[in-house]
Parts: C-alpha cells; structure tokens; sequence
C-alpha cells in the first residue's frame, strides 16, 4: 500500500496562510518575521514528519527505510540557504564581516572589568559616543564634569586572553573642554574575543548628545542641548530634553520619547513606537511593525510608512496604530490619512478631514463644532460619520456597492441605483462632506 503524507499539504496551508496575512496587514514585516523565525518551518515539518511515522507505527504499517527522503533533503537544504541569508541580510549583527560566529560565541565566557573615567568640561559641551557594543545610560547634571562609570564584559576562551583584550580596549575621555569624545576602542579586537560596554555617562545638562552605537540601547536623560542617536540596532528612550532630537536606526526593538522641547525626527525600522509631549515639529519615517503611539504633540506630525502617511497639524490628544488599527481622539488639522488597509476610528476633530483607506472601516465622530470639510473614502469596508446636534453641512454619501443608512433623517434623502446607493442632504449651507 503506497503511504501518503500529510506534511506538504500542511507547509503549504501555513505558508499560504503566511502571506495571505501579509497582503491583509501591508504593514506587516514579513521579510524581518521571517528571517527571524524561518527554522520553525524547520521544526514544524520534522515533528510532523515525526508524528506521521509513529501513527504508522501503532497501527502496524510498514515504516519508511528514511524519515526524509532525499528530495526533501534537498529542499531543507535550500530553505537553509534562503533563511541564513535572509537573516544575514536583515538583521544586525556581528557575523558579517567579521563573522565572529566562532569558537568564543559557542563555548566561550563573559569576564567583567570594572571602567570609570571623569574629565573636566565647559558648561554646554558637545559629547561624542564613538561606535559601540552594550548600553548607555546619558543623564543631565549640575555639574562641568564628564562621569563615565560602569563595566566591561570582555567575551572570550579564557581569563587570559581576556585580561589582554581589557587591557586593548581602554576607555578614554579626549578633546577639549567644547568636546569630549567617548571611546571604547573595542574595534581593536578580532579573533576570538569581543567587548561590551555597560555605561553610566553623567553630562552637564547644556550639553549635546551625539551617540553612534552597532547594537545596545540608549538612555538620555534631562539634557538641554540637541541629542543624536544613529545606531544599527538599537532600544532608545529620550526624557526631558530641552531641544531637538534625531534619531536614525537600522532596527530597534522600542523607541520611546517623552517632554521634548525641540522637534523630533525619527528614521529606521523597528517595532513599538511612543512618542509623548513633543512641543515642536515630529517626523517619523520607516517601517514599524509594533504599536505606534502619539500623544500631545504642540507642532505639526508627519509621519511616512510603506502603506501609511499621516499629517496632523497638533495633537491635544492621543493616536495609536496598532497592527490593522488607527484611532485618534482630539486631533487638530487638517488631518490627512492614506493607507492600504487599516480600519480607522476618529473622534472629536477639528478642521478639514481627508481619509483614502484600501481595505478597512472607517468610523468618523467630529464631535465639534463648528463641522469642517470632511472627504473619506475606503474601496473596501464600513463607513460611518455620526454628526454632532447643530451641525451645519451639504452631505454627498454613496456606495458602488452595498447599501446606505440614514439615521439622521431630513433634510438628507436616500437615492438609489442598480447595485449602490446615495445620501445627500444640505444643513444651513455647511462645509462640504463626501463619503
């Protein structure tokens, strides 16, 4: 009797499945979901190859002479290349190019070192953090001092090699009183041994922030000047500053910014997204796979997206982007909001409304008056607008398909055609709205 398996059908209704949730959230970082966990492909078809055989087995069937055969070998070899580069290429890390995926990284150990240095500075400064592995924490203070105190984790065979790659990767405070610059040297090292740093760095806080690191996150803290981060990857979380701040990322797990004073500028890839009471210009550009949040911006926000752009003149209240999701409550615009496909709730608007959404529901409540103009539009799902009691308006509301609803009552009127259907109605000769 020829044995059937049941392995490939199920690949390919997950692997299916995979990319039909991809084309239903644009949003979605496929290729960083996959080159993260493309050796569960790996695990799913041995356990289900393995469950087949001892079915098999309890009901006495004859047992395949190899679990795999060898075109499924093949293929496993194949879905290995694909998923090594494509982890190779998306995410950061230390293989390339000095692929350090070696000896250390496998059977090797973490020695600590302790670091301090300190030097004299003026009161505004410009710090440099020269390109680093580990964290650093960044905190404002009253004094014309520069503190660095922490520990380095030196990776390495043995205590001796790594008593050597601590003693070629000294920490140095240099420059002058206008600008200090923060080494680790840890580029020094090669081979078999690697450094991380963990720093707490205490600045005055008129000083300027400009940290580059490879891969840690960034604490700043109660800073007056301008801070900037670029990093390959990195976690970063601003508090307290007193002017602008830019930030340019490779990948990032959260970023976080809270009480700016300046403007914000934001570029790279990453997952969370919160960025709270910013009083000037927030820029943000890239792709984001977690929740988005903003919360009580003074300036115009812009934001850009591969399938969302978003422009909001201020925001008093609040906006949140989960996955398939935008809500906002207390916006001031214009607003202007195009996506491929989200479902979008907005309430308690002011000024003009410009929604384009592919595939989603769109649920608008201005709730304040005077109404504005409001132009929304989805190829694909629900829309409702609940008008608030005194609204003036010339409603234009109509579908290609489907049906509409009037619970307002006159002086709209409901006109309607082969497949769709229309509303329009004039209240006191009121800005325009087009549904």
């Amino acid at each position: 009797m020829r044995r059937t398996s049941v392995v490939a059908p199920l690949l390919l209704i997950g692997i299916g499945g995979l990319f039909l949730f991809r084309n239903m959230y644009p949003e979605l970082a496929l290729l960083d979901f996959l080159a993260k966990y493309w050796p569960l492909l790996l695990i799913i078809w041995g356990g289900l190859r393995l469950a087949e055989i001892l079915v098999w087995a309890s009901t006495h069937r004859e047992l395949p002479a190899r679990g795999i055969s060898g075109g499924e070998w093949i293929l496993v070899f194949f879905l290995c290349l694909f998923g090594g580069t494509l982890y190779l290429i998306k995410t950061p890390h230390d293989w390339w190019p000095g692929m350090r995926f070696n000896g250390v990284d496998m059977f090797g150990e973490s020695f600590e070192y302790p670091i301090s240095q300190e030097k004299q500075c003026s009161k505004a400064p410009r710090i440099v953090i020269d390109s680093f592995r580990g964290n650093a924490r960044i905190i404002g203070s009253d004094s014309n001092v520069v503190k660095v105190s922490g520990h380095k984790t030196v990776r390495s065979l043995d205590q001796n090699a790594a008593n050597e790659a601590d003693k070629e990767t000294p920490l140095e405070l240099t420059g002058d009183a206008d600008t200090v610059t923060i080494r680790t040297n840890q580029d020094r090292l090669g081979g078999d041994r690697h450094a991380t740093e963990e720093m707490e760095i205490s600045v005055p806080k008129g000083a300027s922030i400009e940290a580059h690191g490879r891969r840690g996150d960034f604490d700043i803290i109660d800073i007056n000047g301008t801070v900037e981060v670029i990093s390959e990857n990195a976690g970063v979380r601003l508090q307290n500053l007193g002017g602008d701040a830019r930030i340019d990322l490779r990948n990032s797990d959260i970023i976080r910014a809270i009480n700016v004073k300046g403007s914000l500028d934001l570029k790279g890839r990453g997952s969370d997204v919160e960025i709270q009471g910013v009083d000037g210009a927030v820029t943000v550009t890239g792709t984001y796979s977690g929740v988005i949040q903003f919360r009580n911006l003074g300036k115009p926000l812009r934001f850009h997206g591969p399938n969302t752009e978003l422009s909001v003149e201020k925001l008093p209240g609040q906006i949140r982007m989960p996955l398939g999701q935008f809500t906002g409550n207390d916006l001031v615009g214009p607003v202007h909001i195009t996506t491929r496909s989200r479902d979008v709730q907005i309430t308690d608007v002011t000024n003009a409304v410009e929604i384009s959404v592919d595939r989603g529901d769109i649920d608008l409540r201005p709730g304040k008056l005077p109404l504005a103009k409001i132009d929304a539009h989805t190829r694909s799902g629900d829309l409702e607008l609940a008008l608030p009691t005194g609204a003036k308006f010339d409603l234009t509301a109509g579908t290609r398909r489907g049906d509409v609803t009037n619970d307002y009552g006159s002086p709209i009127r409901r006109e309607s055609d082969r497949q769709g259907a229309t509303l329009r109605g004039t209240q006191a000769g009121g800005p325009t709205v087009t549904l």
